[in-house]
């Protein structure tokens, strides 16, 4: 319930202005769920379909991540949910910044007022919100955790509004 009424003010809340005749877009930066040697576990595959049921009622224009087992299996529920496919990116954040920013903007071009999901591990998605404006010390500590996602409203490019949240999964008994 709680879940329900935090995703209804975050996702509901109207973002500032982006300006006449401009509609913010919105990432969903997610983390890779347990995984183990680079495969998600039987517990990594429950929370990939958590992660389906989390954004159920969102309109998802695209879903990205690199080409990496775990991050792609953990997205690929939610995309066949919303009837697409994972489109992969280079995670170029460690070694060519520049060529990551470029990344980052095709998908905004491509995806503008829409919302799109990228899954990448946690010192990607900080690396990639920074890109985006967010400043690393308006985000809280990021523990890498599968169950936090950061919802980031880009109004243009250097000009973004991030909130985390914890999608509160109930652990089985």
């Amino acid at each position: 319930m709680i879940k329900t009424i935090l995703m209804t003010l975050v996702l509901g809340a109207s973002p500032p202005d982006p300006g006449p005749g401009r509609a913010p877009t919105t990432v969903i930066f997610v983390n890779c769920a347990e995984q183990e040697q680079g495969q998600l576990t039987a517990t990594g595959r429950d929370q990939a379909g958590l992660l389906v049921n989390f954004l159920e009622s969102e309109t998802i224009s695209a879903v990205y991540a690199p080409f990496n087992p775990c991050l792609v299996e953990t997205v690929k529920p939610l995309a066949a949910s919303k009837g697409q496919e994972v489109t992969y990116f280079r995670d170029a954040c460690d070694d060519d910044e520049p060529v990551m920013e470029h990344i980052l903007d095709v998908m905004l071009e491509k995806n503008a007022g829409k919302t799109i999901v990228v899954c990448a591990k946690a010192g990607s998605i900080e690396k990639m919100s920074k890109m985006l404006g967010i400043k690393k010390n308006s985000l809280k500590p990021n523990t890498g955790a599968f169950g936090e996602v950061l919802i980031v409203n880009i109004l243009y490019k250097g000009e973004a509004v991030a909130q985390k949240l914890n999608m509160n999964f109930q652990k089985k008994v």
